[in-house]
């Protein structure tokens, strides 16, 4: 969505003057934000890896006037908006970290780095939140408190939000908000709900011993990989026949590795996957569920079965006053006829739920439209989206931390 599109919407009967400040002052950053996406877009790195991206961040909010806090749990970044009165902290957060993964196409921004690209649109997100702070900077009068700009590294192998906040990232924070891109999600609009958003992400590998052998002799061994085969098809019936219908779960085994040679039966085989889950409860339940499944079909088999269970982070779930803050927000700055709830809750992951279990947060799904999903080669995050999240982001802003009879 063009921003001249969200200033007629902004410019409707009756708008406050806030919003039509923060319209005109987004329509001013709007090229600057498309330019900086285009360079981020063209440099991504992996994540742990992203100094070169924290540098170009650390610049911009330097050039702002701001004094930002680097290596925060990794290549982390943190800078304060401190308005002209005490008040309360909201924390806004952006991710940075880019994919293993070659971009297809040719367009003029395409990645530079052979096999990685920014195909989860972090770098659409680190943009908007740069636009953010430039038109908070100029707003800051009308603040009562601080805004805290948190640029998360990390994000893709759920570690970055955990350690940020192990270093204070999120202390004293009195709200928590951030936004992912979502294609399929109508151009420049905004979904937004309480309660579940995204799930639980979690990670298992197991490791199955049996006993080696010559491929022409089984009976002779205990071939672990004829044991994994019906482990993963065993895993299965967790979620058809252990997981009540109505309660959303996800297991996937994503990686099996075994033998060295084909005329050779192996002493081991091991599997990777993750589980996603909504209900804490049932999260609890997993590891003892895939051990016990694991144990009774390799027993049969006459091998032996260990799964090791790591928990990632926990489910995104929008706390009911930050939700209804962006609802606000979206509706006062695209209009109420593009803000949407959120339907059903994502299976997929995100670690901003590290920050929502230090203050009340939400996660707001930002449209762009008809492009490819993430996580694909053609994936590329739409840059008529940019200024609708930086203008709701500000709005959010200003209603939690304005006076309210400003707001």
């Amino acid at each position: 969505m063009r921003s001249d599109a969200g200033a007629g919407s902004s410019g409707r009967q009756g708008a406050s003057s806030v919003v039509r400040e923060i319209w005109r002052r987004t329509r001013s950053v709007e090229a600057t934000v498309v330019r900086i996406r285009h360079r981020l877009h063209a440099r991504p790195e992996l994540s742990g890896s992203e100094a070169a991206t924290a540098k170009i961040v650390e610049g911009r909010l330097r050039r702002l006037g701001l004094e930002p806090r680097s290596q925060v749990g990794g290549h982390g970044v943190v800078a304060e908006i401190h308005g002209d009165q005490p008040g309360r902290t909201l924390l806004l957060r952006a991710d940075m970290d880019a994919l293993p993964i070659h971009e297809a196409g040719e367009k003029p921004y395409r990645s530079c780095r052979a096999g990685v690209m920014h195909a989860c649109g972090h770098d659409g997100h680190t943009a908007i939140l740069l636009g953010v702070a430039t038109v908070l900077m100029s707003l800051r009068n009308r603040l009562r408190g601080r805004v805290r700009l948190v640029f998360q590294p990390a994000e893709e192998t759920v570690d970055g939000a955990r350690a940020m906040c192990a270093e204070g990232a999120a202390d004293g924070v009195d709200g928590a908000l951030a936004l992912h891109g979502w294609p399929g999600l109508p151009l420049g609009t905004v979904a937004i709900s309480p309660g579940p958003n995204m799930a639980a992400a979690d990670m298992f590998r197991c490791e199955i011993r049996g006993r080696g052998g010559h491929a022409a002799y089984p009976h002779e061994a205990r071939d672990p990989i004829v044991a994994a085969a019906n482990v993963v098809l065993a895993w299965q019936t967790i979620v058809s026949r252990h997981v009540p219908p109505q309660e959303p779960a996800v297991l996937t085994v994503g990686r099996i590795a075994a033998g060295s040679a084909h005329n050779i039966i192996p002493e081991g085989a091991w599997l990777q996957g993750t589980v996603r889950t909504i209900s804490g409860d049932l999260r609890a339940q997993m590891p003892g569920l895939l051990q016990r499944i694991g144990d009774g079909v390799c027993a049969a088999h006459g091998t032996t079965c260990e799964v090791a269970y790591s928990y990632g982070p926990p489910a995104v779930v929008n706390d009911p006053r930050m939700a209804a803050l962006v609802e606000r927000a979206a509706t006062d700055m695209l209009g109420p006829d593009r803000v949407h709830p959120i339907g059903a809750p994502s299976m997929g992951g995100e670690d901003f739920a590290e920050f929502m279990q230090r203050a009340p947060g939400a996660l707001f799904r930002l449209g762009l439209g008809e492009v490819a999903p993430i996580h694909t080669p053609e994936f590329d995050f739409a840059d008529d989206a940019l200024a609708a999240g930086v203008a709701v982001f500000c709005r959010a802003a200003t209603l939690f931390l304005s006076d309210p009879s400003d707001a």
